[in-house]
């Protein structure tokens, strides 16, 4: 997801049953005298249940689709509008507008309400925030994932440029002590890469997996083979290095180019590949799910890794592989050769 590396999960409290309303109390104005951004016919259709950041569902009928962004209150706050530079506590939620898929669910950390570090639709989502209030955005694809990446590289199926993707925040408390020390990734999209840029596998030095990982066997052209153990899947995201590179390191919010399978650990079939495309995939690492995240940042270029990414760690959740036609508990299995990297703050 293209968040801001600020929104990484804390912890949470606090059960919601919310159904979509009107909030006549809510602020039309920001602390700055800002209008907020409007409402619209579809964030203002939002209906949602369960815990926001565990396992709350989107109950409202989908799609979902917006041509520009919108904000709707969803239950009311009570209290002082946030101010720039103070920090919010906030948990999200985050749902395929298309097909109403759970997406990712963030639990609460604290958020410095700094323009230059969020992204649009978060600091457009906060900066009107009240304590307690809970807020639906419905984000145009190209305000979420951004105009660079393409849809096959988001992971949802069937999921097209005309699509949105609806964001449900709960604010738990707005102050002004400084938000954890978490790096945080720029709002601007970085650069691009030539294909003649780009390595054409993973090159460095070959190192063991861990016991009970996928054994990976390659071909000439690297792709791989991926073969899992006996006995059951993990129930945590585990990642491994399986060939050191000696690149850049990949930074939080960087573009990355890279080479990937994934399979379903149950039946060892491939459900995604770029290997298969003929292609290298390239994103923000802040646009993609928690597993895929987790296995680029703070890696070289050149690295070989495998992420083992059970549904709801670093996952699409249960909704999420089900509707892309799995098992509802499938763990999925991604081998990446990370190419090239163009860091956040290179245009």
């Amino acid at each position: 997801m293209n968040i801001s590396r600020a929104l990484l999960p804390a912890a949470l409290a606090g059960a919601l049953l919310m159904t979509g309303c009107s909030a006549a109390g809510a602020p039309t104005k920001d602390a700055a005298g800002v209008e907020c951004l409007a409402s619209g016919s579809a964030s203002s259709s939002l209906k949602v249940s369960g815990d926001i950041g565990a396992d709350a569902k989107l109950t409202s009928k989908a799609p979902v689709t917006a041509k520009k962004l919108e904000r709707s209150v969803i239950t009311e706050g009570d209290g002082k509008v946030a101010k720039e530079g103070q920090s919010v506590t906030v948990s999200m939620a985050m749902f395929n507008g298309k097909t109403g898929a759970s997406i990712q669910q963030q639990p609460a950390s604290a958020v410095p309400l700094v323009k230059d570090t969020l992204n649009d639709w978060a600091y457009e989502g906060l900066r009107c925030a009240l304590p307690g209030e809970t807020v639906g955005i419905v984000a145009p694809y190209n305000d979420f994932f951004g105009s660079e990446m393409e849809p096959e590289a988001t992971g949802l199926e069937g999921f097209t440029k005309k699509d949105s993707i609806v964001i449900v925040m709960q604010v738990e408390e707005i102050n002004d002590a400084a938000a954890a020390e978490e790096p945080v990734a720029p709002t601007n999209e970085p650069g691009t890469l030539e294909p003649d840029e780009l390595l054409k596998k993973a090159e460095g030095t070959a190192k063991d997996a861990p016991e009970g990982f996928p054994t990976v066997k390659l071909a000439k052209d690297g792709a791989p083979t991926i073969t899992m153990p006996k006995g059951d899947a993990p129930k945590k995201l585990e990642v491994a290095t399986i060939i050191e590179g000696d690149g850049e390191t990949v930074e939080p919010g960087d573009r990355v180019y890279v080479n990937y399978r994934g399979v379903i650990w149950r039946t060892g079939e491939e459900f995604d590949s770029s290997w298969s495309r003929g292609e290298a995939a390239n994103f923000t690492t802040t646009g993609v799910i928690g597993g895929f995240q987790q296995a680029l940042e703070g890696q070289k270029v050149g690295s070989q890794i495998i992420s083992v990414v059970p549904a709801e760690d670093g996952g699409y959740g249960a909704d999420g592989l089900t509707q892309m036609g799995h098992e509802p508990d499938d763990v999925m299995v991604f081998v990446l050769d990370i190419l090239g990297t163009v860091h956040a703050d290179a245009k």
